[in-house]
């Protein structure tokens, strides 16, 4: 960004910039494409840091870790790519390039020791010593794109965390940014500690305000060469219900004269929609449709994501959406859902499936209770591709994985069923299957 806009996202950025100046930790939810990269690179512009922090601006570093980054999602990846982080938060400030070298040489024995989980946490230790205490800055450590690393790494590691900032309190805070609420990511008990640090500030990233709205519009027509109408910026607002993703699309298809939502808009939908955990879309589908929700939980985390605003969905754009395409699965259905590219068990939708998971289902969906050869299901998937018979275990071992994530039972499929000597089929319905091929004889 060019210049310092001292109003953007200033509901979110002034508590939150509070925290960091008490050296308190916490995280930012938001859902897909809600914005979290531009308001991370917003917070990270010197002329932002000096705007908020004032006169802490020039002993405050920041250092931002890309979870997407992670060499393996272990402690010892964890911690090499937070000592990479703190190496690169260096180079922000011209009196630590010395200390910069020195911090690289730690990192490079963590690389060169690789799987060494008490050496990568040792030298973070160290960095963080040399850094905050030896020369006086304040650290806060960005954990982006957290919630797989949250979910996965090993309470020690989350615990090491506790301890190093307990070890650097008037230092060093944390920052995670994630999807979800943290305790519905990973249970607050197992990582009790580390959860304690912010807890209490948690901070959801909802759409723009309309003021905010309006300028990103200003950015897009100057970027495109387009202006719209005054009455056209108001209804792509109301409609887009200030969500950057949708606003996007949405303008582009205003300047192509569409009058109904094409692919674009679809696709925003779509993958904020999949970003919501199961329980909250079914809350969600039911306010859509003028049903009251009696699951106070996820209406909670929806408005905290700014999804729901008093008690409806954000944007009269994605309620039609999820009227149309959101509908869950009854119990004892399963539900594929080509459009949106979402599989419903028993009314919770599976957000874990891969994209080959997913077409397998699909091909089988078409033709519910039709059973399909594994040559077919080879050809169907690959199309073009020529297969031998050695290649029909590769659809074996697919299916396994699938029935690890739809089935109640893996190993008494009632949706997935094997036909002996023939194949596979989908049972979407309540009838069950048996997987000995008897019943299909």
């Amino acid at each position: 960004m060019a210049a310092m806009n001292p109003t953007y996202r200033a509901e979110i950025l002034g508590p939150l910039f509070e925290l960091i100046r008490a050296r308190e930790s916490c995280a930012i939810v938001g859902c897909a494409s809600m914005g979290k990269s531009r308001l991370l690179r917003f917070l990270l512009e010197a002329e932002t840091r000096a705007h908020y922090l004032r006169e802490q601006a020039d002993v405050t570093l920041f250092a931002y870790c890309d979870c997407n980054r992670l060499a393996e999602i272990s402690e010892w990846g964890f911690f090499e790519l937070i000592l990479t982080a703190m190496v690169e938060a260096c180079g922000q400030h011209a009196d630590l390039h010395g200390l910069r070298n020195e911090l690289n040489a730690l990192r490079r024995e963590v690389i060169i020791s690789s799987g060494n989980a008490l050496l990568a946490r040792r030298h973070v230790e160290l960095a963080a010593l040399m850094l905050c205490r030896e020369r006086g800055f304040r650290l806060c450590v960005i954990l982006d794109e957290f919630d797989e690393a949250y979910r996965a790494l090993p309470p020690l590691a989350l615990a090491n965390l506790r301890a190093l900032r307990d070890d650097n309190k008037a230092w060093l805070s944390y920052l995670l940014v994630v999807r979800d609420h943290p305790k519905r990511i990973r249970p607050p008990a197992e990582c009790e500690g580390f959860y304690e640090l912010f807890s209490r500030s948690v901070i959801g990233l909802p759409p723009y305000s309309r003021s905010d709205a309006y300028a990103v519009i200003e950015q897009i027509e100057a970027r495109r060469g387009r202006r719209l109408a005054p009455q056209a910026r108001a209804a792509l607002i109301e409609e887009s219900g200030g969500h950057p993703g949708l606003i996007v699309a949405m303008f582009d298809e205003l300047t192509e004269g569409r009058a109904t939502p094409g692919d674009a808009v679809h696709e925003e939908c779509r993958k904020l929609w999949m970003s919501l955990p199961p329980d909250e879309q079914i809350a969600l589908y039911r306010l859509a449709r003028g049903q009251p929700s009696p699951d106070a939980c996820a209406i909670e985390g929806l408005a905290l994501k700014g999804v729901v605003r008093n008690g409806q969905p954000f944007s009269p754009i994605f309620a039609q959406y999820v009227c149309a395409y959101g509908a869950p699965a009854t119990n004892g259905r399963l539900v594929v859902d080509e459009h949106t590219r979402t599989v419903w068990v028993n009314g919770q939708a599976r957000a874990d499936l891969t994209a080959r998971e997913f077409d397998l289902l699909a091909i089988l969906a078409r033709t519910p209770g039709r059973v399909h050869g594994r040559q077919e299901i080879l050809e169907a998937l690959h199309p073009g591709e020529h297969f031998e018979a050695l290649h029909h275990n590769a659809v074996d071992a697919l299916v396994k994985r699938v029935r690890k994530k739809i089935e109640p039972v893996a190993d008494r499929p009632r949706y997935l069923v094997t036909v002996r000597g023939k194949g596979y089929k989908l049972i979407t319905g309540d009838e069950g299957g048996r997987s000995d091929g008897r019943k299909d004889a």
